[in-house]
């Protein structure tokens, strides 16, 4: 069986076939079941229509029924002596409890009824204000004509209704009632009116109908096949269909439960029973006499029709499926045939040319699709032929480029395993001819470059690794498609170990001159102090203004000089760093101190804002009082009135510091930029030549010593309204952060 199966799989006409096949059958299939669904379900609507008729038409005779026993009553408790039968008013043969009287008076009445259609009355009583019936006039049952019977007396002071009677308890819908009434053992449908003489009541009339008429005259003219009245727990009081075993039965508890539901959405619910051996659909509805539901009233519908006709439906549909399915199956052999003969000549030149016979080409004779893609076949197999040549050359000459190219060049897939260097990389990982590279581009041993590398004039450079005996720039870029899809990357290595030698030579040289120029300058600031305090004698006012000028330019120049030293050290990577745990506050006021002069010399005020119980930071203390005086001096020169305000909060995972100002602020694109070097304000309000400008190294200076920390720094400012300079320390208790700078390669994904 399973080799039959996979010869059977491996013929490209029964591939053909068989989903074709399938897909036809399962298409006919669901389409027969949503056609039989759709007929069944239009049957199903059909008929839930009618049954919404039948109930509405049942309940609307209901209605009509009280309406017609109530107007019936009104006339017989007003009615008025009548001297032709010698028959006393109704009224006043209650008050004079005239019991032959009354019975003259109600006799013709009773009669009246009984050839009333609209009325359908089956029994006529009249009681006293005791509750005893003083006339009691009932229909027999299955008879025709005048023929009635006149009950005994009946005592009714118990029934629900007498009292309210009696006592002329009226509610919101009056003082006449109707509802179930249990007489013996009928069981009637009554509606009650009190007599009245004047304001008195002085008795009560009944007129009732047997539930069972009621029930048939509610099917007939609802033309339901059968009407049942249940109790409003379930139980049958009454049916068209009967009472016994196989007739009308008691509703279930879910039935019931449904009910009771359907009820407070004010909807119908349908259920199906097997009544006297045929199958019925029943509706259920509140049975409501003024107002309340006194029961639940069931029209009832045969199913024989709708069964039926989805009978019917059926099997055609299941034949007109067979037959279509072997039809199809026939005319999908024969059309397979016709499509994989020239097919398999196709494969068959494909394989061929696949083992190298690029002389070979198909054979297919026939005008249509399968003849054009043969031709077309064989057409793209003499281009394809050409065009390998041509690549072959072409990729030869693009190897010869790379390997020519002064630079290393590297090439990985998307997982960082490396498929290609050149020769120049070779020389660069002292790679032998026979040598192969490393597998992984992380194989390749760089060590990022932190210290001495290039960027005194500019930014410093963060490409920059030691390879060996090396220096060199790693550039990473991804190589990626037309279609935008990335097929890995390419790293290119440029050797900079003789510019990075000029640079640090560069780099000493700008520090040993500042160096020795910051020794004059500290002779000629000292100088200028002992002269401005009086120390070599008095001195004119003209005096003290030139030789404040040079005091004050010889400061500026002296922290000019100071921060070109920083950056130096920076730089060449002599400035040592050496994180400990100590309190904010002292590096803070530190550095605070030396400016307070300069700071009230302008009007402003400054304020130190930090607690000393603050928790210890991990930070150089040089450093971090390097980091304050920069920023409190930055926020002096610009900060023309107000006052300098210097805060530190704890934060769950740093201690967060502030230094603001009220100075002129800062232009949003300008935050990023002015932590750059060399990069400074735009002299819009002091001047470009004022003394108070520096060189724009200051705020570059604090963002690598904030970095040292193992923090960051950042500004938050509006124009107009002052700037607030914010860089963060880590915690004594926090773990170093020891994570290594991010590979070329994963700089390219």
């Amino acid at each position: 069986m399973q080799r039959a199966w996979r010869a059977i799989n491996s013929q490209l006409r029964f591939q053909i076939i068989g989903p074709f096949l399938l897909l036809t059958v399962i298409v006919a299939v669901v389409g027969s079941v949503v056609v039989f669904f759709q007929v069944a379900g239009s049957l199903q609507e059909r008929f839930n229509n009618q049954m919404a008729s039948v109930t509405r038409t049942a309940n609307d005779a209901m209605l009509n029924q009280e309406r017609a026993n109530l107007q019936f009553l009104q006339e017989v408790a007003f009615a008025q002596p009548n001297p032709s039968i010698r028959a006393p008013g109704v009224p006043d043969a209650f008050q004079r409890r005239d019991v032959e009287g009354l019975k003259l008076a109600l006799e013709p009445f009773f009669l009246l009824s009984t050839r009333r259609s609209s009325v359908g009355l089956d029994r006529l009583i009249a009681f006293d204000m005791r509750g005893q019936t003083l006339s009691d006039f009932e229909k027999l049952p299955d008879s025709y004509g005048d023929e009635y019977v006149s009950h005994p007396t009946l005592d009714i002071s118990g029934a629900w209704f007498t009292q309210r009677i009696i006592g002329r308890v009226a509610d919101s819908r009056g003082d006449k009632y109707a509802g179930l009434v249990q007489l013996g053992e009928t069981l009637y449908f009554a509606t009650i009116t009190p007599v009245y003489v004047g304001n008195d009541v002085v008795g009560g009339l009944i007129a009732a109908t047997r539930a069972d008429d009621l029930l048939t005259m509610l099917r007939d003219r609802s033309q339901a096949a059968g009407v049942t009245l249940y109790n409003s727990s379930g139980e049958v009081l009454a049916s068209t269909f009967g009472t016994g075993p196989g007739q009308a039965e008691s509703m279930d508890a879910a039935l019931l439960a449904s009910f009771q539901e359907s009820m407070s959405a004010s909807s119908s619910i349908f259920n199906a029973q097997t009544v006297n051996g045929r199958e019925y659909q029943f509706a259920y509805i509140p049975l409501v006499i003024r107002g309340v539901a006194v029961g639940i009233l069931a029209p009832a519908l045969s199913r024989d029709y709708v069964i039926a006709t989805g009978s019917d439906t059926l099997w055609p549909l299941v034949i007109s499926v067979f037959i279509l399915t072997v039809t199809l199956f026939v005319l999908g052999v024969l059309i397979a045939n016709r499509i994989t003969a020239p097919l398999g000549e196709l494969a068959r030149t494909a394989e061929a040319i696949t083992q190298g016979q690029f002389g070979r080409r198909a054979y297919v004779n026939t005008e249509n699709e399968i003849g054009t893609l043969a031709e077309s076949f064989n057409k793209m197999t003499g281009h394809l032929t050409d065009l390998y040549g041509q690549v072959s050359s072409e990729s030869s000459q693009r190897a010869a480029i790379v390997e020519s190219i002064a630079d290393g060049i590297v090439v990985c897939d998307t997982e960082g395993r490396i498929t290609l260097v050149n020769n120049a990389m070779r020389q660069f990982l002292n790679l032998e001819a026979e040598q192969p590279p490393p597998i992984w581009f992380s194989d390749i041993p760089l060590c990022e470059l932190t210290d001495g590398s290039l960027g005194f004039g500019s930014q410093r450079a963060h490409d920059l690794f030691t390879l060996y005996e090396r220096i060199v720039r790693v550039s990473a870029n991804r190589v990626q498609t037309e279609t935008g899809d990335v097929m890995g990357s390419v790293c290119v290595f440029q050797d900079m170990t003789a510019e990075v030698a000029v640079d640090r030579a560069k780099t000493n040289f700008i520090g040993t001159i500042s160096h020795e120029l910051r020794t004059p300058l500290t002779v000629i600031r000292g100088n200028a102090d002992l002269l401005m305090r009086g120390l070599a004698g008095p001195l004119e006012d003209d005096q003290k203004v030139f030789i404040e000028s040079i005091r004050q330019h010889a400061g500026n120049m002296t922290s000019l000089i100071s921060n070109v030293i920083m950056i130096a050290g920076l730089d060449s990577g002599s400035l040592a760093t050496d994180i400990e745990p100590l309190s904010i506050f002292r590096p803070a006021d530190d550095a605070a101190w030396p400016l307070q002069s300069a700071i009230k010399a302008k009007g402003l005020t400054l304020r130190i804002e930090i607690a000393k119980d603050l928790p210890e930071i991990l930070a150089d203390f040089d450093q971090l009082r390097m980091i304050f005086h920069q920023l409190i001096d930055n926020a002096r020169r610009y900060t023309a009135q107000g006052e300098i305000i210097v805060r530190a909060q704890t934060l769950p995972e740093y201690m967060l510091v502030e230094v603001a100002d009220t100075g002129r602020g800062i232009a949003p694109d300008m935050h990023e930029q002015i932590f750059e070097r060399f990069i400074r304000g735009d002299g819009a309000s002091e001047g470009i030549n004022s003394s108070e400008r520096g060189i724009g190294l200051g705020l570059a200076i604090c963002k690598q010593l904030v970095e040292r920390q193992g923090g960051k720094i950042w500004v938050e400012s509006t124009p107009g309204q002052g700037s607030s300079f914010y860089f963060t320390l880590r915690y004594a208790h926090a773990t170093p952060n020891t994570e290594k700078p991010a590979a070329p390669l994963a700089a390219a994904a």
